[in-house]
């Protein structure tokens, strides 16, 4: 018997799939979810008129535009807004908090629809919806 016959057999895939599996399960427990997105419109608002928090609040609403263009693309969803193309993330962010502000009844909806609502009513598309 030589040194390499008493040395474990490497066990496949399943040894490697283990490291990754943890991670999907951190990934999809409650507590790093919450850290991900805001539960409703008044976490945005509180995050988005917070400097230090600015950055997630820009962030949060590119990923809700990212996910409207998805929807689009893939699933052929109608068109909710037309954003002009000279509009930056900064510009869209006030229009975002604008919004928020001028509808605080509606701060307890999810953060994703009214970010929507919110680019819905000063981005109409025209001749695609009312």
């Amino acid at each position: 018997m030589n040194a390499a016959s008493l040395r474990p057999k490497p066990r496949g895939r399943s040894m490697r799939a283990i490291p990754v599996m943890s991670l999907a399960l951190l990934l999809a427990s409650p507590a790093a979810f919450s850290q991900v997105g805001f539960d409703s419109g008044r976490d945005l608002l509180a995050s988005c008129e917070d400097p230090a928090h600015l950055p997630e609040c820009t962030q949060y609403i590119a990923g809700v535009l990212d996910a409207h263009a998805y929807d689009l693309s893939r699933f052929g969803s109608p068109r909710d807004f037309c954003i002009p193309e000279d509009l930056t993330m900064e510009e869209l962010e006030r229009v975002v908090v604008k919004w928020l502000k001028a509808h605080p009844e509606k701060l307890r909806v999810t953060a994703a629809n009214l970010v929507v609502l919110a680019l819905s009513d000063a981005f109409k598309c025209k001749g695609d919806r009312d």
